[in-house]
């Protein structure tokens, strides 16, 4: 019998304040230890439900505590999930847990990893009280290094997440945030362009005028500077905000990019599994306590389970493979969707347009790459192609 790979997602929607450029399902909550716990035992059932769905033999590959802050859940109930998920685990599986500088200590970080967590991804976002200030975020520059350098310590394979592209921020600063990573060993950088999402503060303030975005010019300076300054320490670009030294990608992450099985658990946690021939999206109710409530009463936590078609599958393909700054191979596509769906949606006309605007490279007519122009405009080309 054939085992497939499975990833899966869990996610802690609490966390200690909320950053004004912030879209994710997270609530501002004080760090209550009797609270937390009894909220793990429920995201731990959600789990045992959700795998209940599962009609294939799988091995999971790679497990990610995300949110919210998971550094705050309770290490304990870390611990009773890995052990939980243990038999269907594989030994050599990517365990990561999302974490905040503000939110733990040294104990901390070796009670996670003796309960089993690999890999952290630290939301550092900056190492300039400047810059840590206009973000929002609850801490300051020396509580910064501080984290990190905890999180070096302790852990080999961790990752710094920083944000770039705002109107108090310069190249001189950035290139001191990441030179501060690479002087931590770090082997995995994400760097993500400030954007100004619906519902947040910060898009509040876009709107009134009190913050405005920088130039476009400015935005490629921002990303081709970070590109070829990793590159130098063999941190090189590997998806659109995510740089790698070998051996140190993200596994977890490439899961998604590369269209594989995940399954989401926890409030407002997306996934995709394939069942039988079929390709489904699955989303979790998204108000936490809403989502606690079902577990309760035994209702079902799903507020989406729905099957794919053949379209909107193969624009979810585009959107993830592009991401991954390498060629696509149209005959690829033919694995998850029929060659009239791939013919119909990149028709030869699209891709001749697309690349007289050099946003993207075509060879031999079936293998496709974006430009520096196209990363940039990812979003837009999917939706021309899908039009």
């Amino acid at each position: 019998m054939c085992i497939k790979k499975l990833s899966i997602y869990l996610h802690w929607p609490f966390c200690l304040s909320k950053c004004p450029y912030c879209d994710f399902m997270s609530i501002p909550t004080k760090n209550d230890g009797e609270f937390f716990e009894k909220y793990a035992e429920l995201l731990l059932l959600d789990l045992e439900n959700s795998l209940e769905k599962i009609d294939y033999d799988f091995q999971i590959e790679t497990i990610f505590f995300g949110g919210g802050t998971p550094s705050l859940m309770p290490t304990k109930a870390i611990e009773k999930t890995l052990k939980f998920l243990q038999k269907k685990t594989n030994t050599n599986a990517e365990i990561s847990l999302e974490a905040n500088p503000a939110t733990f200590d040294s104990q901390k970080m070796i009670d996670l990893r003796n309960a089993g967590i690999n890999r952290i991804s630290l939301g550092i976002q900056s190492f300039s009280d400047i810059n840590l200030q206009f973000l929002g975020r609850i801490y300051n520059s020396y509580q910064a290094h501080s984290s990190a350098e905890i999180i070096a310590k302790n852990f080999y394979n961790f990752s710094f997440d920083f944000i770039y592209g705002y109107e108090c921020q310069n190249i001189n600063s950035f290139e001191k945030d990441l030179r501060t990573a690479i002087n931590f060993d770090c082997k995995h950088i994400s760097c993500y362009e400030l954007t100004f999402e619906e519902n947040t503060l910060f898009h509040k303030k876009l709107l009134s005028g009190v913050i405005k975005p920088i130039s476009e010019e400015k935005e490629i300076q921002f990303y081709e500077f970070t590109d070829e300054f990793l590159k130098q320490y063999g941190i090189l670009h590997y998806e659109i905000s995510n740089y790698a030294k070998k051996d140190f990608k993200c596994k977890h992450n490439l899961a998604y990019w590369n269209y594989c099985d995940y399954l989401g658990v926890g409030p407002a946690a997306h996934g995709r599994i394939k069942l039988g021939n079929c390709k489904y999206a699955t989303e979790k109710i998204r108000n936490p306590f809403n989502w606690a409530k079902a577990i309760e009463e035994k209702n079902e936590t799903y507020s989406l389970f729905s099957k794919l078609n053949e379209e909107e599958i193969l624009q979810e393909i585009l959107i993830m493979k592009l991401r991954l700054l390498k060629e696509l191979d149209l005959c690829d596509l033919y694995k998850e969707v029929s060659k009239n769906t791939v013919e119909k949606i990149i028709s030869q006309k699209k891709l001749q347009f697309l690349q007289s605007q050099r946003l993207i490279k075509v060879q031999n007519l079936k293998k496709i790459k974006l430009t520096k122009t196209g990363i940039l405009k990812l979003n837009s080309i999917v939706e021309f192609l899908c039009s």
